[in-house]
């Protein structure tokens, strides 16, 4: 979707004026800090070099880095008329030169980046999420108003597009990424099954089937939970794995103590792993890119 073109501001064009910026934004301007009234190009570049960090919505001063005057916060300069930034928030005091389909959520609170058709904002979530989880997806209560669980990092205001397994819990993508490059496919607040693990049931299958317990061992009984679909049940106990009876998933715990000898007629038989209900679901590229926020 094209953005549409606004009128030039007053002054010189925009090809006469140099790149003007810093390395996080492209912008014809600076901020006067309220914290310690020193003068940054953005908060990114204060907090990198101060011990404290600058609230952005209590900056109500400004300085044009073409005419140098310092000014009250605005979209243009009061003296040469330049527009500060071709994207601008002065609700966020965010100015930029570098379209990155920028938008405002007045539910989040702060502006984001990927475009405001592409996402909504889910009132109890309290987030923005890809328009194509808007009739489907499982509301979490102020779900981004928490900590990334891996890197234990800002979700909500976090400039790096987060991951939304079938669970509901948010991680940024590249914490998603290295959790499963280090083999952990679990969600670290629920322990439901990340991603569809219907291939290594299967595989788990095959090895259950071609490693037999001794005899003595052979109609030992094991109670356990299911962290996909969240029952109960009694199966025979494998050193392999211990399937879940209900959706076939081998992300399970035992409930209770050591396992135990029971007539084969009273074991629950595991129903096969490609009908698997808890942990097939799978995910979605579109429903694995949050916005990530663009305040400054």
């Amino acid at each position: 979707m094209e953005m549409a073109a606004t009128p030039r501001a007053e002054g010189p064009p925009e090809d006469t004026i140099r790149t003007i910026g810093c390395a996080h934004y492209k912008r014809k301007s600076k901020f006067v800090t309220p914290c310690c009234n020193k003068v940054y190009t953005c908060r990114f570049c204060h907090d990198d070099v101060e011990d404290h960090t600058v609230n952005r919505k209590e900056v109500t001063e400004l300085i044009c880095t073409l005419c140098e005057t310092r000014q009250p916060v605005q979209a243009e300069c009061q003296k040469c008329g330049i527009r500060f930034g071709k994207y601008t928030c002065l609700e966020c005091n965010l100015f930029d030169d570098v379209d990155k389909n920028q938008y405002h959520c007045s539910g989040c609170g702060i502006c984001r980046i990927g475009g405001s058709d592409r996402f909504f904002h889910c009132e109890r979530c309290n987030m923005c999420l890809p328009i194509q989880l808007q009739n489907g997806h499982k509301c979490v209560e102020n779900v981004s108003r928490a900590n990334c669980p891996v890197c234990i990092e800002d979700i909500h205001t976090s400039r790096i597009p987060c991951h939304i397994p079938v669970c509901g819990h948010l991680l940024h993508r590249t914490c998603f990424e290295q959790l499963l490059k280090a083999g952990h496919y679990a969600c670290p607040i629920c322990q439901t099954s990340l991603m569809d693990m219907t291939d290594l049931w299967t595989y788990l299958d095959n090895e259950v089937a071609h490693t037999p317990m001794p005899r003595e061992y052979d109609h030992y009984i094991a109670e356990i939970l299911c962290k996909d679909c969240h029952k109960e049940c009694t199966i025979k106990f494998h050193v392999v794995g211990l399937k879940c009876a209900h959706c076939g998933s081998y992300n399970t715990c035992r409930v209770k103590g050591r396992a135990n000898p029971v007539p084969p007629g009273n074991i629950e038989r595991p129903r096969p792993s490609g009908n698997s209900e808890g942990n097939s679901n799978g995910e979605s590229d579109s429903s694995s890119q949050l916005p990530s926020s663009n305040n400054t």
